[in-house]
């Protein structure tokens, strides 16, 4: 439903001038696909950045690519975007009672997003140093995870409405990843308290809280210090909400955990359009965007 409705909303193509393609890989038996866009002017010569965002349920790449505008954004600060798809509705995230077609399957999402960014970066010029992980919903969670197996290879990462499911809490990061999360209190489908999520008459996995799934972040990157609470401009003052933002206080600069609370934000990306009715989704904050604070966290960030 969420796929099909945001083909209905008018979608600015200014990022035209950079080139998208649509691609396919062979994982195992399976082909996955994916979308992938590169700026205009990008030289083999000049490795740029690479953001991988992840879709959220019952979507695929091309929709979180529109709806976030990430491409504009990439056009203007010169780097490139993966937009993967997943197999199925839903990634496999690291929850252990989902009943989708990628948990029941094992389909290893984890090896499929690796592979891709080989894949990718045998193809263009992708700046190893400076690759992040973005997602929304079960592509929030599912960048959560890839912070766990495989921190080695990410710079940053940031999950706008996910959080970590509960069994992966039990493992820990070899290396500290840089964490942005981004939250509504008014959530209704990734609840602020967590818990065990449900739609309609099925259970979706259990997950953790906003605050407990920032403090494994913040114990895992060594933030002692107290956290830092900030109100950023009420820039939209018709829109309901309100934002905060919580800096952990980490010794290493490089190992950054923030979180910004949208103070009755629902389950949404702030800035991008109001994709589904308010009364299905809740409010979409027009404070911040989530696409250029993401990037703006990334930009902070390289993997040494």
């Amino acid at each position: 439903m969420a796929a099909i409705s945001i083909l209905l909303f008018p979608i600015n193509n200014n990022a035209a001038q950079g080139k998208t393609v649509r691609g396919t890989i062979k994982i195992g038996d399976l082909e996955r696909g994916y979308e992938f866009f590169r700026p205009a002017g990008c030289t083999e010569r000049n490795p740029l950045p690479l953001v991988i965002v992840l879709h959220g349920a019952n979507a695929f790449g091309l929709i979180i690519s529109m709806y976030t505008g990430f491409n504009d954004l990439a056009e203007k600060h010169h780097f490139m975007v993966l937009y993967p798809d997943s197999y199925g509705p839903y990634w496999n995230d690291g929850r252990v009672d989902m009943d989708s077609a990628a948990f029941t399957a094992g389909v290893d999402d984890v090896r499929f997003i690796s592979m891709l960014v080989d894949f990718i970066s045998f193809r263009h010029p992708v700046d190893r140093h400076k690759i992040y992980v973005a997602g929304f919903s079960n592509g929030g969670m599912m960048a959560l995870r890839l912070a766990i197996a495989m921190p080695e290879r990410l710079a940053a990462v940031a999950s706008v409405s996910g959080l970590l499911p509960k069994n992966l809490a039990q493992l820990s990061p070899r290396w500290q990843v840089p964490v942005l999360m981004i939250h509504g209190t008014g959530d209704r489908t990734v609840p602020w308290a967590g818990g065990k999520l449900k739609g309609g008459n099925k259970t979706h996995g259990e997950v953790l809280s906003v605050v407990d799934t920032a403090l494994y972040w913040a114990r895992n990157n060594g933030c002692r210090e107290p956290a830092e609470l900030k109100m950023l401009p009420d820039v939209d003052p018709d829109d309901g909400t309100m934002a905060f933002q919580v800096s952990y206080g980490c010794c290493n600069p490089g190992s950054e955990v923030m979180l910004v609370a949208i103070q009755g934000g629902g389950h949404t990306w702030p800035g991008a359009n109001q994709l589904l009715p308010e009364h299905r989704t809740g409010k979409t904050s027009r404070d911040i965007s989530a696409t250029r604070f993401i990037w703006d966290f990334f930009s902070r960030h390289k993997r040494q």
